[in-house]
């Protein structure tokens, strides 16, 4: 079995590459919480990897819309 290719940023880069996302997060409205603050640390601590932080966030924001439609639906009918 192959292995995915190791990531070679240095932890200064891979820092940075965080802060854009996190800075692209609050432009688009993203607000804080300890939740998802405890995810961008683990991050930072390299316990996950920025992608499996955006997946993890993909999740979530799926999960809500999903949460707003049902109540729409349940408002509706």
């Amino acid at each position: 079995m192959s292995q995915a290719p190791k990531d070679t940023r240095t932890p200064a880069e891979k820092a940075s590459d965080t802060a854009g996302i996190i800075g692209s997060f609050k432009h688009e409205g993203y607000v804080p919480n300890p939740e998802d603050e405890a995810i961008h640390r683990q991050a930072q601590r390299g316990k996950i990897t920025t992608e499996e932080a955006v997946a993890i966030f993909r999740e979530r924001a799926l999960e809500r819309e999903r949460e707003a439609l049902a109540r729409k639906r349940s408002q509706l009918g």
